[in-house]
């Protein structure tokens, strides 16, 4: 069978949001099925660039025009922002507002309708047996019902995290009012429907008759590879790591409470060390504010790295720091299953999880050792 994506976060970007389709398209290839990705070309605004593109896939990045376009040459080590672009820091305060409606990624699916889409990208499209497109952000599900509708193919609507009634991203009325609308629109013309936990689907099974869950998980093999390269470890106090993202939402500031406690408890300023890479300016911002005798010695904030480097940064660690925008709010706060929680549980350390023990990310932590913490407590 020949499956055609239509994804925003793939490789050469370095974001867990790739993860999910990019085991996709490695294992459904390895079963002998044909993979092709329709993608837009990335930039320093999406992250960092860092990731080889997969042997497995034709993958093609396209403009609006339906033009073949290049990504931006890849980041190294020593060029990775700590801090995400400016215009993403606007469209975050944005969405407070107007959800996910504005998008960058908007004019993307006109590329499918162009009378001048790449040749090569309409063939593979004309010969496909499905497509699937998958969510965030809704541009994607835009682009993949533009195909359905040219070239006649049965499309499967994939969600990693909900569109309408979403918990972090979701805006104000009209504007969520008009999420829901679209949402419901396109789902009309979806064959099919996959989500990432069961949460999700219960608030997707009343949109659609035929909804799937296939919840995220780690590559072993990945896992496998970083353990044959192990990250030196630098000094004997204990390190617990954070990689990824902080958001409003999401600062762990129980975690900094204890941190900052145990500080003032001890004179040794190398009793613990907390890493943290990736976009973290929030929580450094909340310790400068509230602890800020704990910056530099206690609280380390360093550049991203690859996705490789990533996993060997957890496997060298003594212990995790998990957090997540979820509780039990809504189906949507309860559906968080990030990849960064499977493959968190598949590095074998220990989690410290600032989250709520009756979510479905904290039941899924405490079952897999009695020795992680999950609480709120400071």
């Amino acid at each position: 069978m020949k499956i055609v994506f239509f994804i925003h976060y793939f490789p050469p970007l370095n974001s867990t949001g790739a993860r999910r389709v990019e085991s996709f398209a490695k294992y459904l290839s390895r079963m002998g099925h044909e993979i092709v990705v329709v993608s837009t070309a990335k930039s320093g605004r999406d992250g960092p660039i860092t990731e080889p593109i997969p042997p497995w896939v034709r993958l093609y990045e396209i403009n609006s025009r339906g033009l073949i376009t290049r990504s931006k040459a890849p980041t190294t080590a020593q060029t990775i922002p700590r801090r995400i672009h400016w215009s993403r820091r606007i469209k975050q305060r944005l969405m407070k507002v107007v959800g996910q409606l504005l998008d960058p990624r908007a004019l993307f699916p006109l590329g499918i309708t162009s009378r001048v889409l790449n040749r090569r990208v309409a063939d593979e499209l004309a010969s496909a047996d499905v497509f699937v497109s998958s969510f965030p952000p809704w541009p994607m599900h835009l682009a993949a019902l533009a195909a359905k509708r040219r070239f006649g193919k049965p499309w499967i609507i994939d969600y990693r995290d909900q569109f309408s009634a979403n918990h972090v991203m979701g805006g104000v009325w009209p504007f969520s009012a008009m999420e829901r609308w679209l949402d419901r629109a396109l789902l009309r013309s979806a064959d099919a429907v996959t989500v990432i936990s069961p949460p999700m689907k219960t608030y997707y099974d009343a949109l659609h008759p035929c909804v799937f869950c296939i919840e995220n998980g780690f590559d072993h093999e990945a896992i496998a590879i970083a353990r044959t390269h192990p990250r030196e470890r630098s000094g004997s106090f204990p390190v617990i790591r954070y990689l990824g993202t902080i958001v409003r939402d999401a600062v762990p500031i129980n975690f900094v409470a204890a941190v900052s406690k145990l500080a003032t408890s001890t004179s040794d300023k190398e009793h613990l060390r907390v890493e943290l890479r990736g976009d973290t300016r929030l929580l450094e911002e909340h310790i400068r504010k509230t602890a800020p005798h704990l910056l530099n010695d206690w609280f380390i904030f360093l550049s991203p790295v690859s996705h490789a480097d990533s996993l060997r940064e957890m496997l060298a660690a003594d212990a995790l720091l998990f957090i997540a925008t979820s509780d039990v709010s809504s189906l949507s706060a309860q559906g968080v299953l990030t990849t960064k929680l499977f493959e968190y549980l598949a590095s074998g350390r220990q989690i410290i999880a600032e989250i709520d023990e009756a979510t479905l990310a904290g039941r899924y932590i405490r079952k897999a050792s009695p020795n992680h913490v999950v609480s709120r407590d400071v």
